[in-house]
């Protein structure tokens, strides 16, 4: 392994009485991604090294009776410990005694993402992220059935049910069982990048070939004029015309103003991001439809399919006819049998 790279550190915290499949669906994925870490790897992580926590001294199980092998979030072995990413599966049978003998574990969890921690709530493990008030002033969504007690209980939470998904400044929460593989495949994205993630829903059948992947949802900055450049980006990134000059004219700012609040704010020049997003939709096109290289270019913003090529190909590390082949089974059309698992498959 290069030193360089390490395993995304995950951390369970599994309340008493948790639905199984919110925490064995997720941890198998990750499994399986750090068995075949050689497909699965980006310059920075290889793998996943998961960890299953309890918030209190007492040993849990799932509502079915399925045993978890759990550790106390405080012990010696694991207190130090900063986490990638943490999930609070969801609970049958919620109670509010139940949040309240987790209030130091919450207050744990509110710790790890203070120091960078990605933390997810998967269904009403939603409530564990608003009691630690993670949710405070931000989006989330929860299951149907809980969505007037949560309301009552967490008024400054702005409620989405309506949503699978919901992220915001490093925080997911879910409304249904299913969307725990989108969780997946966004961690995933996010840590090993696009390919990784195309990879990993075809080798392990997690949806349709044919369905875009799940997104993380870009986090408001705390500059109202960054986000609203970015608004404009996303959706005028087919103007072949747009420029640095355009966009602050359009802005009211000039070129030098917004250019400094947006690298200070995002890390990147405004036009790195229009880049960014044109690569992006090029990249679902090579994977959906059977446009012609030049037509692709066009239809992302591009100037031309040489400029194009050499941008992907600077960002993917293959060229777009290479990807879409590895992406679509090699026939240029998608191949419902292509990375499919097998026993014994090395």
């Amino acid at each position: 392994m290069s030193q360089k790279q390490r395993p995304v550190k995950v951390g369970f915290l599994v309340p008493d009485d948790s639905w199984s499949s919110t925490v064995i669906s997720p941890a198998e994925i990750f499994h399986g991604v750090g068995l075949k870490s050689g497909m699965f790897q980006s310059q920075g992580y290889r793998g996943f090294e998961t960890t299953f926590l309890r918030c209190s001294r007492h040993k849990v199980s799932g509502f079915s009776g399925l045993p978890l092998e759990t550790r106390y979030f405080a012990d010696d072995s694991v207190a130090d410990r900063q986490f990638d990413v943490i999930l609070v599966p969801s609970v049958w049978n919620l109670s509010l005694e139940n949040l309240r003998q987790s209030r130091e574990a919450l207050a744990w969890l509110a710790e790890q993402h203070d120091q960078g921690a990605i933390v997810a709530g998967l269904v009403n493990g939603v409530f564990y992220l608003a009691e630690a008030g993670l949710l405070d002033d931000r989006e989330a969504t929860i299951h149907w059935a809980s969505v007037n007690i949560f309301r009552q209980r967490y008024p400054r939470v702005k409620v989405r049910p309506q949503i699978q998904t919901v992220e915001a400044d490093r925080i997911l929460t879910t409304s249904t069982t299913p969307a725990t593989f989108d969780v997946a495949l966004m961690l995933i994205q996010r840590f090993m990048g696009d390919r990784a993630a195309e990879q990993a829903s075809l080798y392990f059948r997690i949806r349709d070939q044919d369905a875009p992947l799940p997104e993380f949802l870009e986090p408001a900055s705390k500059d109202p004029l960054v986000d609203a450049a970015r608004d404009i980006l996303r959706m005028n990134y087919g103007d072949a015309e747009l420029c640095l000059q355009k966009l602050a004219r359009d802005l009211n700012v000039t070129p030098r103003t917004l250019s400094r609040r947006f690298v200070s704010a995002t890390g990147i020049s405004p036009i790195q991001y229009l880049i960014r997003q044109r690569l992006e939709v090029a990249r679902k096109l090579l994977q959906s439809t059977d446009l012609q290289i030049q037509l692709i270019a066009e239809q992302a913003g591009f100037g031309s399919a040489t400029v194009f090529c050499r941008s992907f190909r600077q960002a993917f590390s293959a060229t777009p006819k290479s990807y879409r082949l590895q992406t679509r089974g090699g026939s240029g059309r998608p191949d419902r049998h292509h990375m499919m698992p097998t026993d014994g498959l090395d």
